[in-house]
């Protein structure tokens, strides 16, 4: 009986060789499901703001389109469309409110699977800072989140 001796780097190449077709298998798994992104975000919302007045209610659609954001923003008074850009979980989209006077809020935000948490900044329509009648409301004070709706 003959014993055919393998060089050591044999076993260190066939372990290489296993983790490489496993690596390769994730990055593809991992792969297939950046095709999704849009559906992170895609869907209807229940966003809650805090405003100069209180607490505030909307319901969102967001509709991303590659980096694209497109929508509805509407509340018991206006309904509004909104636009805006998606990278990942980041998000931000701009609604503009008839008032008197006119204006528009920018919303940023994070998504975390279900949730989207964020900062939005009131702006007047010419994109200056806008802290609302007399600018009494300090800017720190407007944060939003929002659930996803069930479809």
């Amino acid at each position: 009986m003959r014993f055919i001796s393998r060089p050591p780097s044999w076993r260190a190449s066939r372990r290489v060789g296993r983790c490489g077709r496993l690596s390769a298998g994730a990055l593809l798994a991992g792969l297939a499901g950046c095709g999704h992104a849009d559906s992170a975000v895609s869907g209807q919302w229940q966003l809650s703001w805090q405003g100069r007045i209180g607490t505030e209610q909307a319901t969102v659609l967001l509709q991303p389109s590659g980096q694209a954001l497109s929508g509805s923003f509407s509340t018991a008074r206006v309904t509004a469309p909104l636009s805006g850009s998606v990278a990942g979980p980041k998000l931000a989209f701009a609604v503009d409110f008839p008032g008197p006077p006119p204006y528009r809020i920018l919303f940023s935000g994070l998504a975390h699977g279900d949730q989207i948490e964020g900062q939005a900044l009131p702006q007047d329509v010419n994109g200056h800072a806008f802290a609302g009648h007399g600018g009494e409301v300090p800017h720190d004070y407007y944060s939003w989140s929002a659930r996803r709706m069930a479809p």
